[in-house]
């Protein structure tokens, strides 16, 4: 299973890409964490993530470098009672023989927004195309569902979970991290969805001659734009700020880009790492850029 990491944090490019075996890498993690004081600081410059894909060329971080998915992840972001989803993990583990994984977050483990917060993890036998991702999450959803998971239920974040290139964070200790005891009779699921071409096609962006669209290597895009904006207008994202700012940002994107979809706006957000030093990223991006872009 290849997978492009970062070791340290949410920013910049990817560290390495390397094959992922999530039962070793488990083993070699200390039964728990040390004690983390700021867990919104340890996300953002200190624990390291992944991404269950190759990449075509380098280690530039970004959905065009993408070759394929290796994995699918969810975000469970509303965990109740964490006992009740790790009991019903290892009766899933049990009846159906698929390599699965589930391990808390952060946020889980020494406090933060979310409730019990956990990420489930499942290898695909086969990679599939990028443009297939959305389909495959859905049917993941579903047969999830009939083996006694329902995803939707813990708060599952599916908007992550069909993010191209998504950060996702490793597991961190021993303790909550779940992983299968016979591996070597499981299979890794086989996605059986085939892509179906969207009825209306990405929209391909204009050129503008706009000093903040321009990013360093010429590229005129979204992210480009978001970078150049909020360093040129010293935009940052401290506690009582990050609503204007947000605001502020998400408005100049309208003027820029009219017809940006949401769901590439809160990629930009993503990316760029702006996401991860909101309070609540989903909440927040999405609300302002339907009331913003859409109107």
């Amino acid at each position: 299973m290849v997978s492009a990491f970062k070791k340290s944090g949410v920013f910049g490019g990817y560290d390495v890409v390397d094959d992922l075996d999530v039962i070793l890498y488990a083993n070699s993690l200390p039964y728990k964490h040390e004690v983390v004081d700021d867990t919104d600081d340890f996300k953002t410059y200190q624990a390291q993530y992944f991404t269950p894909s190759k990449l075509i060329d380098g280690l530039t971080r970004s959905r065009d470098n993408i070759a394929n998915i290796e994995g699918i992840l969810f975000d469970l972001d509303e965990v109740p009672d964490f006992l009740i989803l790790r009991d019903l993990f290892y009766r899933m583990l049990i009846q159906s023989k698929v390599e699965a994984y589930l391990w808390k977050t952060p946020s889980s483990i020494f406090g933060g927004k979310h409730v019990n917060a956990s990420r489930l993890y499942i290898p695909l036998r086969e990679p599939i195309a990028p443009k297939l991702l959305s389909q495959a999450v859905d049917e993941l959803v579903v047969v999830l569902k009939n083996v006694g998971i329902d995803v939707e239920k813990f708060g599952a974040d599916l908007v992550s979970s069909k993010t191209i290139g998504r950060l996702m964070g490793l597991p961190l200790q021993q303790e909550g991290t779940i992983v299968p005891w016979d591996i070597d009779t499981r299979f890794k699921y086989q996605v059986k969805s085939v892509y179906i071409e969207p009825e209306f096609k990405p929209l391909i962006l204009p050129t503008y001659d706009n000093e903040f669209i321009t990013t360093e290597n010429g590229d005129t895009d979204l992210i480009g734009f978001v970078i150049n904006y909020t360093k040129k207008h010293g935009i940052t994202w401290f506690k009582g700020e990050r609503d204007d700012n947000l605001t502020r940002v998400i408005g100049a994107i309208k003027k820029a880009f009219p017809n940006m979809h949401d769901d590439e706006v809160y990629e930009a957000f993503d990316i760029t790492g702006i996401a991860s030093q909101l309070d609540n990223p989903e909440k927040d991006i999405r609300n302002k850029t339907k009331r913003l872009l859409r109107g």
